[in-house]
């Protein structure tokens, strides 16, 4: 029973790991259909993403943490510490935002 209780930790992992961290969610979709306060917390990714965002209110999927999104939490919370605030996530980055704008007119 208790492995269970772990599965669903609240409070963040002592080893810095994402795992329990709370982030709020200010991305265009959060502000379109609000959840909750927006504050999620981070549960164990799958495939490829490094984790899964649950709404911190009534545990409602919220959406996936990508993997470099991951790393700069990582980083921060391993330089700065654990935060006494949720991290804002503002904005879902993807790939079509790096792909180089694309010449439609012919000359």
């Amino acid at each position: 029973m208790a492995a269970q209780l772990e599965m669903f930790a609240t409070e963040p992992s002592a080893d810095g790991g994402l795992i329990g961290l709370k982030v709020k969610l200010d991305r265009p979709v959060d502000r379109e259909r609000p959840c909750c306060r927006n504050i999620s917390i981070i549960g164990a990714g799958k495939g490829p993403h490094a984790g899964e965002l649950h709404c911190a209110g009534c545990g409602q999927h919220r959406g996936w943490l990508s993997k470099p999104t991951a790393q700069w939490i990582v980083h921060v919370v391993t330089r700065l510490g654990a935060p006494t605030t949720p991290i804002v996530v503002r904005k879902a980055h993807t790939f079509e935002e790096e792909a180089p704008p694309t010449e439609t007119n012919p000359r």
